[in-house]
Order: C-alpha cells, then sequence, then structure tokens
C-alpha cells in the first residue's frame, strides 16, 4: 500500500486516493502495534507501543498521513526482523535437537530390550553397537570401541573407550560394542544440558533490547507529559500533535532488532553460529580467542 502511494505521488493522481492508501497502510501496519498498546495500557503499563498509538492517532489527526504510515510501517518491519532473529536461532536449535538419541537398548532382569532413551533409568545396562547415539552418561563396564564425541567436545577425532571409562549422550559409536551402567539419564545427561542452555541463551534478549524496554517506561509517559505542556504553553492542538509524533522513537526501537539480525546473518554466511542478541552483544567486549587442540585456524 505504502508503494501503491508512491506510485499515486510519482504519477500525481488524485491526492485523495494517495491519502486513502496511507491511511489504510497506517491501519493495517499499526493493528499488531494497537493491539500490544491496548494490552499494555490493560495492565497499567507505560509501553512504546502505546506512545506509537497516540502518535500514530495525532498524525491521522493532524493529517500527517505519510508519518503516521511510515511510523507503523518501521515498528511492523522492526517485529519482522525480529521474528527471523528467532526463527533462526530456533532452526540451529532444532538442528541440534535432532542429534538427540531417541532409543535405547537396555538389559532389565536378564532380559534385553529397546524402549526410549527418556525412560532408561539409573543403574540400568545399556547396551550400545556401532553406529548408534548413545543414550545416556555412564560407565563402561563391558566391551571396547571407538566413539566420536564431537557433539560434545567438538572434537572430530574418534576417542577409544575401554572399561571404567566415560562416555556421553549424544556421542555416536563409531565402531566396536559397549555395555554402559547408565549413571545420568533424561534431562540430566550432558546432551540435554547443552540443549538447555542454548534454549536459554536464545530466548534472553539481548541488554540493548531490555534497556529499551525500561527506556519506555520512562520516555513514554515523559513525552506525553511534555506534549500537554506545549499545548497548554501555546494552545496549539496542531503543535502539541506534531511534537508527539515527531517524538515517537521509531527509529531507536527498530536499531536493536535490525544491528542483531544483520550481525547472525553475516555469521552465519561465514559458518558461524550466534546463539541470540546477547552473545552477539558480548562479541564486542572480547580482546582475545583462545583455541585448544581441536580448534582449526584456516586464516591467520
Amino acid at each position: 500500500m505504502i508503494l501503491a502511494a508512491l506510485a499515486v505521488y510519482l504519477f500525481k493522481v488524485d491526492r485523495i486516493f494517495l491519502n486513502a492508501l496511507l491511511i489504510m497502510a497506517s491501519l493495517v501496519a499499526g493493528l499488531p502495534t494497537f493491539l500490544k498498546a491496548w494490552q499494555a495500557s490493560k495492565q497499567k503499563m507505560f509501553s512504546i507501543e502505546l506512545l506509537v498509538t497516540i502518535a500514530v492517532i495525532g498524525a491521522l489527526i493532524i493529517g500527517e498521513y505519510v508519518e503516521s504510515a511510515a511510523v507503523t510501517f518501521l515498528f511492523l518491519f522492526g517485529a519482522f526482523l525480529e521474528g527471523r532473529s528467532l526463527e533462526k536461532a530456533r532452526a540451529s536449535l532444532k538442528s541440534l535437537m535432532e542429534m538427540a538419541p531417541l532409543e535405547a537398548t537396555v538389559i532389565r532382569d536378564g532380559l534385553r530390550s529397546i524402549i526410549l532413551a527418556d525412560e532408561v533409568e539409573v543403574n540400568d545396562l545399556v547396551l550400545i553397537q556401532t553406529g548408534e547415539k548413545i543414550p545416556i552418561d555412564g560407565r563402561v563396564i563391558s566391551g571396547k570401541a571407538s566413539v566420536n564425541e564431537a557433539a560434545i567436545t567438538g572434537e572430530s577425532v574418534p576417542v577409544s573407550k575401554d572399561i571404567d571409562d566415560q562416555v556421553f549422550s549424544g556421542s555416536i559409536l563409531d565402531s566396536g560394542y559397549l555395555e554402559v551402567l547408565a549413571e545420568n539419564v533424561g534431562e540430566d545427561t550432558t546432551f540435554s544440558k547443552i540443549i538447555e542452555l542454548v534454549e536459554e541463551a536464545q530466548e534472553g534478549k539481548a541488554k540493548t533490547q531490555r534497556f529499551l524496554e525500561k527506556f519506555a517506561a520512562v520516555y513514554t509517559p515523559g513525552i506525553m507529559v511534555l506534549s500537554v505542556l506545549v499545548w497548554l504553553i501555546t494552545m496549539d492542538v496542531h503543535l502539541a500533535l506534531t511534537f508527539l509524533v515527531i517524538a515517537c522513537p521509531g527509529a531507536l526501537v527498530i536499531s536493536a532488532p535490525v544491528s542483531i539480525v544483520a550481525g547472525i546473518g553475516n555469521g552465519a554466511r561465514n559458518g558461524i553460529l550466534i546463539k541470540g542478541g546477547e552473545v552477539m552483544e558480548n562479541l564486542a567486549k572480547l580482546n582475545a580467542f583462545v583455541f585448544y587442540k581441536t580448534g582449526t585456524l584456516t586464516n591467520k
């Protein structure tokens, strides 16, 4: 609709049609923001969405339809970028969860059976054969095998496992045969805790985003009070509404999600997976990287 309005403007079509398109764009793009503002107001909270809603209504009243369309578009676009950021992070989590073992072969009361990995209990005897994923953390009590622990340690070279050695959930048995006494099962396994940490990293908001939310709680009522003061001093409703529209921080709110999405996207294109906005921000504080024996440097 905004592009259509631009075309109408360039071809100098009737201005009524131009204004109609901009008003429709403002209402359609602003609907999600209006709903969030309504929910926040019911909880007696001053949010940026509330300020945007008031600013858009003010812009429509004074006939600044371009401004109202631009503000609502920026907020909608910001929400889209934030969603894209979460989507990318969740895609990496999904691929990680797909690596988790689903089944386990156990011996109970002398009987061998295949059960779900989540149903394995502590002190169960778990059998792992070539090509299978290890479903628990435990100690080897019989057998000898070569185990790929890349999912846990990052070590691409398989590690030899013998009696009394520790094995970890998510590892893959490359060759051989092991009987393992289960010590940590279900959500207590090393691999499950890795997934949990990744989930927490993705749910956490970047420091800048948290600051903007706190900032909104002060900035929104402050601008509303100042707008009223402008009206009381000048007795000019148009000027007070103009001040309200100008003070609407569209660029400020969109800055954080745009920066985070750009950073995560560039990292992904270069083979670097970044687990969320907070991690991206923390990179700015680094002054050294430490690599150990499995860290392969391809460029100096």
